[in-house]
């Protein structure tokens, strides 16, 4: 799973997430189901005129989010 990230003209910043092979208008809980699936997300795809602290906050969040989950998928010594 991926998010994509997208700035139009009017610097509206649109965020959408693909997932089983379909762009999807990004929705928090649809998201989290997707990423409960996929175990983690991708590299996401930034497209248009991002700054480069953009980039590296949208890029550090996703390392984050792949280091919580990451705590889920670890196996239990049960």
């Amino acid at each position: 799973m991926k998010l994509i990230f997208k700035k139009g003209e009017d610097a509206q910043i649109n965020v959408f997430h693909f997932a089983n092979g379909q762009k999807n208008d990004f929705a928090y809980v649809d998201m989290i189901k997707a990423l409960i699936c996929s175990k983690e997300l991708a590299e996401p795809d930034i497209i248009g005129e991002f700054s480069e602290a953009e980039k590296k906050s949208i890029k550090s969040m996703v390392t984050l989010i792949n280091q919580e989950v990451s705590v889920f998928n670890e196996p239990t010594d049960s």
